[in-house]
This record gives structure tokens, C-alpha cells and sequence, in this order.
């Protein structure tokens, strides 16, 4: 058994792919085959079942994927002692609200546990980000929603409340000393979020179960990005309905005024998701019970 077969197989399961294993080793595809089959001949066990749509790990491919992966990383942290050439990377895909209000807090708190990982963040909306952890070319992903695909696994980490965000002007001051409700701030001019955007999904499913149609707001602007709605609203284009992440820092300044959905509020999980088929690095998974753990997130707190 040698390092170049070990390589190989990790380099398989980290990537879901014999072709993408081998472009990243720079090998062709039938080395790294070759280097599978003798691991596998040598073991005497079936590591990896293969059709011609996926790939799935057998629980001996599993134990030894994690073996494998140690002997690699203990390797390469003596190489690191003695040349400082090698650090650990961790591809990670996020949504706007993830990206710009939660990430930089949770990537600063663990670089003080781990200083020698490098991130490689992609921001994209919820939909394009759970597409690129199916496609296997994140490690995981931070999402404001969740689909029902069956490869991909979402994890609740953090509790996020919605609210409708307004001009500071008098006849949205006027409408807050009112308490005006739900229907009446409908009303007023709306802009929306992307259709990609996973608090779009969430006010859309929102505003039909409190049977207020979508084609009937008055929609002045259809925007992708969250400082532009923001100045847009504090200057008096219309309302929104934002995190409450996103807005704090205006609300504080008094730009924008805030107006809950519900009298209780409304909140939403954001959500960790990766591909269930893809087995994690450790360190990759170091950085997920970390998130976990960071919120101290409970499923037992109230969603409305």
C-alpha cells in the first residue's frame, strides 16, 4: 500500500468523482481506477459500489476512507512542521443573509481554534448554492431554505426573524402608531427579492398562508442585492421584508422603520446542507459541529 493509492482513493470519495480525482491529481482517470482496484485487491473487501449514475461508499470503503484520510493528514502535518507548505481548505457555499451577517462572526471565533484553515466562500442565492453542494464543488452550504432532495442533508443551525422594513416617513410613522396590520402594509409599494432567494420562498409561502396574493402587490423594483434594497427603502421607494440581520444596522441609525409580520413575530432556520454521498474531510467536519454549536440552536424553540 502506498501514498499515491491512498491519495487516490480519498482524492475519489472528496470529490464524488474518478474524474475529477484524477484532473485534481493531475493523473488520467485509468491511474486512479488502477490505484482503487489493487487497494481494493489488497484489502480483499469491495470499497465502492459504482453504477453508471452514482457512486456509493460500502461501510468498509467508509472505515477506510477515514483511515485513509488520517494517515494522509498526519503526512501532511509533518510536511507542514518542517516546510510550512501545507494548509487545510474548506469550500463553503452561502446565501446573502448567511454570507454577509453570519459567516464573518463564525469564521473569526474559529480561526482562534484553527488558525491554518483557508476558506473558499462562494456567495450565491439559496437555490444555486444547494445545486453547487449537489454538484459536489462545495463541501457544504448555508442556506435560507431546504428542498426534499434526498442527497442533500439540512441541518438548522440558526433562528431568524422577518420583518417588514419601511421608510422613517410620516406615513409609515403614522401607520406604526396605528399598529396597521398585515393587509394594510401589503398595500403599500413593494420590492422584491430574487426568485432564487430563500427569504423570497419564505415570504411567498408567508404571505399565501395568511392568503395574501403575491400578483396583487403593488411591486415598484425586483432587486438581487440587500444594501440596495435597504437604501432604497430608507430613501422611500417602497417596504420590503427583510431579516432582521440585514436591517438592524439602519433601524439603529432610525433610517428604517421596523414592522413585525406577526404579533408574535416570524421566524425562519437557516440551514446547513451537504451532500449526503460526499464524506467529509475532517477538518470540513470540524467546521460543521462548530456551526452547530456556535447558535446553540434548539429544535424545541418555537418556529411561527
Amino acid at each position: 500500500m502506498e501514498f499515491k493509492q491512498l491519495e487516490a482513493y480519498v482524492a475519489v470519495i472528496d470529490y464524488n468523482s474518478f474524474s475529477e480525482a484524477a484532473k485534481h491529481l493531475e493523473l488520467t482517470q485509468p491511474t486512479i481506477s488502477a490505484h482503487v482496484n489493487s487497494l481494493e485487491k489488497e484489502l480483499n473487501s469491495k470499497l465502492i459500489i459504482r453504477t453508471t449514475k452514482k457512486m456509493v461508499l460500502t461501510a468498509r470503503g467508509q472505515q477506510f476512507y477515514e483511515g485513509a484520510a488520517n494517515i494522509l493528514n498526519i503526512r501532511n502535518h509533518l510536511i507542514k512542521e518542517f516546510t510550512g507548505s501545507e494548509q487545510k481548505q474548506i469550500s463553503v457555499g452561502a446565501s446573502t443573509i448567511p454570507s454577509s451577517y453570519i459567516l464573518p462572526d463564525v469564521l473569526e471565533a474559529f480561526s482562534c481554534i484553527d488558525s491554518d484553515t483557508v476558506f473558499n466562500i462562494w456567495q450565491a442565492d439559496s437555490k444555486k448554492v444547494i445545486n453547487k453542494v449537489m454538484e459536489g464543488s462545495l463541501d457544504f452550504g448555508l442556506t435560507g431554505m431546504k428542498t426534499d432532495d434526498e442527497s442533500c442533508v439540512f441541518i438548522p443551525f440558526f433562528r431568524d426573524e422577518l420583518v417588514i422594513a419601511a421608510p422613517v416617513k410620516e406615513h409609515y410613522l403614522k401607520l406604526k402608531e396605528q399598529n396597521a396590520d398585515l393587509s394594510t402594509l401589503m398595500k403599500e409599494p413593494f420590492i422584491m427579492r430574487e426568485n432564487g432567494s430563500g427569504t423570497q420562498k419564505e415570504i411567498n409561502n408567508f404571505l399565501s398562508a395568511n392568503k395574501i396574493n403575491i400578483t396583487n402587490l403593488r411591486v415598484i423594483a425586483r432587486m438581487n442585492d440587500l444594501e440596495s434594497i435597504k437604501y432604497s427603502i430608507a430613501r422611500g421607494l417602497g417596504i420590503s421584508i427583510l431579516s432582521t440581520l440585514c436591517v438592524r444596522d439602519f433601524t439603529s441609525m432610525g433610517k428604517i422603520l421596523e414592522f413585525p409580520l406577526t404579533d408574535e413575530g416570524y421566524r425562519r432556520n437557516l440551514y446547513i446542507v451537504y451532500n449526503r454521498h460526499r464524506v467529509q474531510k475532517p477538518h470540513v467536519k470540524q467546521l460543521i459541529d462548530f456551526l452547530k454549536n456556535y447558535y446553540n440552536f434548539s429544535e424545541t424553540e418555537k418556529t411561527i
